[in-house]
This record gives C-alpha cells, sequence and structure tokens, in this order.
C-alpha cells in the first residue's frame, strides 16, 4: 500500500517541481533553494520506492552481482560527474558557473543523470519486479523532462557556445 501513496506522490511532485525550476530558471537564472528542495524531493520519492519494492538479500544470483557492477559504476560516474563541475553550488544548481566540457562531459552532456540511473538500475536488477520497471520509468521520464528544462536554460545562459556543445556531445550517450 505504501507503494501506491509513494507512488501518489510522485506524480504530485515531479510536475510541480519541474514547473518550479522552470520558472525559477527563466526569472532568476538560477535555483532557489525552495526550487532545488523540491528536485531533491522529486528525486528522493522514487528511490523510497525502490526501497519498498525490493527485499534486501545478499546477493545469491549472477544477475544480483549485475546489478552491484552497474550499480557502484553508477555510482563512480555521478562522483566523477560532480567534481568535474568544481564548485558544490553549481552541482546544487544555485549558481551558473561556466561550461563544463571536461572529464565525463566530454562524452555525455548528463553523465550525473546517467550515473544516478545506472545506479537506481543495478539497485533493482538485485530484485527485478513490475514495480522495478514502473519506478525505472517514472525517473527515466522525469530525468529526461529535467534535462529539457536545464538545457533551455542553459542554451539562454551559455548561448553559442552551449549549442555548439550540444551539436558535438550527445545528451545521454
Amino acid at each position: 500500500m505504501m507503494l501506491i501513496y509513494l507512488l501518489a506522490l510522485a506524480l504530485v511532485i515531479v510536475p510541480v517541481a519541474l514547473l518550479f525550476a522552470r520558472f525559477e530558471y527563466r526569472k532568476r537564472g538560477k535555483l532557489s533553494v525552495l526550487g532545488l528542495s523540491l528536485l531533491i524531493a522529486m528525486i528522493f520519492v522514487p528511490n523510497l520506492m525502490l526501497d519498498y519494492a525490493i527485499k534486501y538479500e545478499m546477493p545469491s544470483t549472477p544477475l544480483d552481482y549485475v546489478g552491484i557492477l552497474i550499480g557502484a559504476t553508477g555510482t563512480v560516474l555521478c562522483l566523477v560527474s560532480i567534481v568535474a563541475f568544481r564548485s558544490p553550488l553549481k552541482v546544487l544548481c544555485l549558481d551558473v558557473g561556466k561550461l563544463v566540457a571536461r572529464g565525463p562531459y566530454r562524452w555525455s552532456r548528463n553523465p550525473q543523470y546517467i550515473g544516478f540511473f545506472m545506479f537506481l538500475s543495478g539497485f533493482a536488477l538485485n530484485d527485478w519486479s513490475w514495480w522495478c520497471v514502473l519506478i525505472l520509468a517514472i525517473v527515466a521520464s522525469y530525468m529526461h523532462l529535467l534535462i529539457l528544462v536545464e538545457e533551455e536554460h542553459l542554451i539562454r545562459t551559455f548561448g553559442e557556445p552551449y549549442a555548439e556543445y550540444c551539436r558535438t556531445v550527445p545528451r545521454y550517450l
């Protein structure tokens, strides 16, 4: 029953967080603490859903070990991407900073999100169910929508250098 409540919460918080982030990017050029809090909640709710959908057990099947490998790789990719920003405020979307095209950003415009999705996918592989598929679909959908909001902001902020970056580096892989 808790999964249904969390799903309902996700269906409310995701559009609110995305619309508020878009509004703030357009109005202020960066997020406020409230905007950041809404995005954190948007990311946290599917994690709670996975927490309720999965039974925690020691790995016992090859799929479990594949899941651990994918999840660990995703975690490393996410952390390396955060370090490439070289600014905690930029990571938290509280400061615009400079356009980053080094490290994993040479191969993908969104390695943090790819790493996060890999982490969740690896986690879900350890106890695969229809709930996990649904949760991953929700996460993939809202992450794509958030990326579109961020890209709109980045093209306004950085102009032609960002447009050129978009032409040469894929959105995902």
